[in-house]
């Protein structure tokens, strides 16, 4: 048993000492249709159905991506065994998906410089958003948004935002789901499963030294990604399950007015997804622009590395009218 011991602890200072960096990973992409019951199915009201699939490798790290950026033709998600998860998008004109390559997984680090992966508690990432010069991801169990450099590639380390009152009261996997830049130097943030003293999810706009409280109503449907377009305005993704119909999900476009200090983030339900092919623990929401201008709606699945579940990854034209 002492030897095994002895072998385990050099394995770990082995891989803490490794080279930190990308390794390239084959990711397939199956397409997929918005509804297979319905082939005429193309729209979920402002959501005009581009493409989207499902996405698998053999890699045993892949999948559990819970937070997305979608950048051009760029994609940067992060998932909850402590990984960035990088591609390139292989779109045309209109920003319709044909595939996927250059995809890679890298080790999440720590301010240490350890990979989160083997950092028991630590490595839970749930959201991802560029927040002026940087990646802000948020991480659930043990409670943080870590301020990543994106110039120093993969060997960046995190310092991060302090003093967000209450947040570690969070329950475990109730945390942060929510980051989204609001289009000038405010962060906001909204929690999974934290209440506040009104009974509403905890929520803070930070901006500086700033960490103003705000409210997301508490419902069965629970809050899990939001992205924010000057074209669009502010999306909320939410998804809710049933042991009996499974995962559906939802798209809010808030009322910018509503995210304010000491307010409740409001708007109404502009799309829904249920009892389709596609309907999965959706977990993570991007707004891109196309190459015409066009914005273009991301989102992302969590599969849970569970054999009944799927990485989707779908994209939506906004067309509020026509």
């Amino acid at each position: 048993m002492r030897r095994v011991g002895t072998l385990a602890l050099l394995f770990v200072f082995a891989t803490l000492a490794a080279p930190v960096a990308a390794e390239p990973i084959a990711v397939g992409f199956t397409p997929i249709r918005l509804d297979a019951g319905d082939l005429a199915l193309s729209r979920l009201g402002p959501l005009k159905y581009l493409t989207g699939g499902s996405l698998g490798s053999r890699d045993n790290r892949f999948g559990g991506l819970s937070g997305l950026l979608v950048e051009g033709d760029q994609l940067i998600a992060v998932s909850d065994r402590g990984f960035w998860f990088r591609a390139h998008l292989m779109l045309d004109e209109d920003g319709t998906l044909a595939g996927l390559n250059e995809t890679q997984l890298a080790p999440i680090l720590s301010s240490k410089g350890v990979p989160l992966a083997i950092v028991r508690g630590e490595h839970d990432a749930e959201a991802i958003e560029r927040w002026g010069s940087v990646f802000a991801v948020g991480f659930e169990r043990f409670h943080r948004i870590g301020l990543y450099d994106p110039a120093l590639g993969d060997t960046a380390r995190p310092t991060y935002v302090r003093e967000i009152p209450g947040l570690a009261k969070s329950p475990s996997n109730g945390g942060i789901e929510v980051l989204v830049a609001l289009g000038d130097d405010r962060l906001l943030v909204v929690t999974e499963e934290l209440e506040n003293a009104d009974g509403d999810l905890a929520g803070w706009i930070i901006a500086g030294d700033r960490r103003d409280p705000i409210s997301y109503p508490k419902s069965e449907w629970k809050p899990t990604d939001a992205a924010y377009h000057p074209d669009v305005g502010l999306l909320f993704l939410e998804r809710k399950f049933s042991a009996l119909t499974g995962f559906s999900v939802r798209i809010r476009h808030v009322n910018l007015a509503s995210v304010e200090a000491g307010g409740t983030i409001k708007g109404p339900v502009v799309a829904r997804i249920s009892g389709s092919a596609i309907s999965d623990n959706f977990e993570g929401l991007a707004i891109s622009t196309s190459a015409t201008g066009q914005p273009i709606v991301w989102m992302v699945s969590d599969d849970n590395f569970s054999f009944f579940q799927q990485t989707l990854l779908l994209a939506f034209q906004w067309v509020p009218t026509e």
